[in-house]
């Protein structure tokens, strides 16, 4: 299935290139390649075609919520939708089978920026209060509200859905407790 559109796209590369990482680790890419998409991605160049590809499982699961919605391709609203409300079972159910990689820190955290400095912001999450890297072409102010995946500011999102996913992870970290 498609991306809609390049937007969508591009978002769906923004949320899930932090997990490549873990697809350097297992061999699936090389670290030039993660560096090159990395680079295209966060200086808004042309991405390498076919791209989002190498993220099997965010892209099938993509798929999955685009066919059960009834549409023909993937959109913004889709990607937000795994991403935001649903990754957190898939990194659980890959966390038991793999176990290569650190399952807080592939988490998306929704957060508050509480300041700016060097193309760093302090963001607090629920987890913690730590630095992340900026898109260059980010437009974000301290007191903003953020979306977080492992060291990098995702997107910028209203106060309403931080409120949301902030209460969300609440209870998924209560109901997971060990």
């Amino acid at each position: 299935m498609e991306f809609e559109n390049e937007e969508s796209r591009l978002l769906f590369l923004r949320y899930a290139l932090p997990c490549s990482e873990t697809l350097v680790k297992r061999g699936v890419i090389s670290q030039s390649y993660r560096r090159r998409l990395m680079k295209a991605i966060f200086l808004n160049k042309k991405i390498p075609e076919n791209s989002e590809k190498i993220f099997k499982v965010a892209n099938l699961m993509c798929e999955k919520i685009a066919r059960k919605l009834g549409k023909k391709s993937i959109d913004e609203n889709i990607v937000r939708k795994y991403f935001l409300f649903e990754h957190d079972k898939v990194v659980d159910k890959r966390y038991k089978i793999f176990r290569d990689f650190d399952p807080l820190a592939c988490r998306l955290y929704s957060g508050k920026v509480i300041n700016i400095k060097n193309r760093k912001a302090t963001v607090q999450t629920i987890v913690r209060r730590k630095k992340y890297g900026m898109y260059p072409f980010q437009n974000l102010k301290t007191g903003d509200y953020v979306v977080v995946h492992r060291n990098i500011i995702i997107e910028k999102i209203n106060e309403s859905l931080a409120k949301k996913l902030w209460k969300l992870k609440e209870n998924y970290f209560k109901s997971n407790k060990a």
